[in-house]
Parts: structure tokens; C-alpha cells; sequence
């Protein structure tokens, strides 16, 4: 397939028509930090915003927990990668401290 043809494909592509419907119990939740834990048979991700300083270490408040199937991960790690090179191209690289990779985890 040449450049020509390929093109022809993606306009293709991106002319179909999807809808998205958000029923009244739809919300959004806003997240500072995350968590990933794996399960055999599915992938849960930790959302967090307040943190709290104690005598033994950092205690996280867990604001909600997305559980995903093993497809659907795969697809989030490729849809987040592809729309941030796109974000880091437009406004320059997003910077991550290493201490903000950092997180010991204890339940």
C-alpha cells in the first residue's frame, strides 16, 4: 500500500461516526497519583489526591479504583502514549520527578 492509499484509509477511518452516552450517574474523578496493581485476570488502577504525612511514612487517600480487563489496559497504555507524544510534541515534555515514580504501597 502507498502513501496515497493509506491516507485514502485513515480519512476512511476517521469519518465513521461513534457516539458516546453519559447516563445521569456518569462522573469524573480527577487524579494527582496513581497505582497500578495486576490481578490474573484484570489490571486496577488506584487513583489518589490527598496524601498525609504520619510518623510511619506518607498515607495516600484512595479516591476510586478503575478495574480493567487485560484488553482494555492494553488499548488505555496505547491511547495515553499516543495522545501524550502528541500533548509533549505541542507543549514540550511533561517532566516526572523521580520521587513522584516512587511510591511504596502498603494496604
Amino acid at each position: 500500500m502507498n502513501n496515497q492509499e493509506q491516507m485514502i484509509q485513515e480519512e476512511k477511518k476517521s469519518s465513521e461516526k461513534y457516539s458516546i452516552v453519559r447516563p445521569p450517574t456518569f462522573k469524573k474523578q480527577y487524579a494527582t497519583n496513581v497505582f497500578v496493581t495486576v490481578t490474573d485476570s484484570d489490571f486496577r488502577i488506584e487513583l489518589f489526591n490527598e496524601k498525609f504525612k504520619t510518623e510511619n511514612g506518607w498515607v495516600y487517600q484512595s479516591e476510586e479504583m478503575l478495574i480493567l480487563t487485560k484488553e482494555a489496559a492494553k488499548k488505555l497504555s496505547r491511547l495515553l502514549e499516543e495522545k501524550i507524544k502528541q500533548y509533549e510534541k505541542e507543549n514540550g515534555e511533561i517532566k516526572v520527578g523521580e520521587e513522584r515514580m516512587q511510591f511504596n504501597y502498603l494496604i
